[in-house]
């Protein structure tokens, strides 16, 4: 399989990865591309792929969310928080915001001055009141989710903290997944957490790559540049995931898909860019039982629309 010198340590894992390469999606815009690849939709409302994995599969871990989304540092994707919503379906089901570094969610630390049984005490009361207020008003399921987030925020004090500790892990480990080098130190931590969480039973682990504007990877003007730096950042850490999982016999069992919500035009825009192209692009898969170093599909002798084998968003969500 070719792959680009941008990729070099990806490039050592090609023999585990399927390359989808007639990806077609229905939008060519950012916001509603980005929610058609989470949830299936165009439009806001529909539950994510994350929230119906947990729905149909169930938890693991009753101690961690089943579904953790991990945002790049300089900000969330166009749409945000639209694209980890559990939609129609009970709000107990969306997406978590969780970080690799510093706390990793949000207000788990005890106030001062409170104690585990005093915590522990108030949560009780809290807890009872919310089922006799539940109870007068049917199937609330915001005020359901409420007190089952009550008690999950109550368990992730003791284990959030410990699975997002990546000072257990060993330098060689570190250094795998490149957090010994500023460029990929950042979404290095974020793939080696999202291994620990596999580790602890979080079902469904979604990382962004993103930028402020949801356009990093959206180089209408300075190809080069542009996507060399960005490849640079996730190059390492996304081969040293794939490796760290295949060393600890957790590939077969974990599903890594890389994708973004459309391709580019084969054909320059200006100068030096590339405009949106939903007609035909590549993602690829790895482990969870994929066949690996197949392609699958291909687009036109341009590159620019899907001809042979299609897949449509609904068909990487079945599979």
């Amino acid at each position: 399989q070719w792959v680009s010198e941008l990729f070099p340590h990806l490039a050592t894992c090609v023999d585990d990865i399927a390359f989808l390469k007639s990806m077609q999606a229905d939008s060519p815009i950012h916001g509603s591309a980005m929610l058609m690849m989470n949830s299936g939709k165009i439009l806001s409302g529909s539950p994510a792929l994350g929230s119906w994995i947990n729905y149909g599969l169930g938890r693991i871990n009753d101690n961690l969310p089943g579904f953790v989304v991990m945002l790049d540092p300089t900000g969330g994707p166009i749409s945000g928080a639209k694209n980890w919503s559990s939609g129609y379906m009970p709000a107990s089901y969306q997406g978590t915001i969780m970080r690799s570094q510093g706390a990793p969610i949000n207000d788990l630390s005890l106030p001062e001055g409170m104690s585990k049984p005093m915590q522990r005490e108030i949560l009780d009361t809290l807890r009872d009141a919310n089922a006799v207020h539940l109870a007068e008003r049917g199937d609330n399921t915001d005020l359901a989710a409420r007190i089952s987030s009550y008690e999950l925020a109550y368990k992730m004090q003791q284990h959030a903290p410990e699975a997002a500790d990546l000072s257990q892990e060993s330098e060689e480990t570190k250094k795998m997944y490149g957090l010994d080098q500023p460029r990929t130190l950042d979404f290095g931590r974020r793939c080696l957490l999202a291994r620990r969480l596999v580790e602890r039973g979080v079902r469904f682990i979604e990382l962004t790559c993103t930028g402020g504007n949801g356009d990093r990877w959206d180089q209408h003007t300075n190809l080069r540049d542009g996507h060399t730096k960005n490849a640079r950042a996730v190059d390492k850490p996304i081969a040293g995931l794939l490796t760290d999982l295949k060393q600890r016999g957790l590939l077969e069992s974990t599903l890594v898909v890389f994708a973004g919500e459309f391709g580019r035009t084969p054909f320059a825009q200006g100068r030096d860019g590339r405009d949106h192209n939903p007609f035909g692009f590549s993602i690829w898969m790895a482990g969870g039982g994929v066949k690996g170093g197949i392609i699958h599909g291909e687009t036109d002798e341009y590159g620019y629309k899907a001809i042979r084998d299609r897949v449509e968003i609904h068909d990487l969500h079945a599979t």
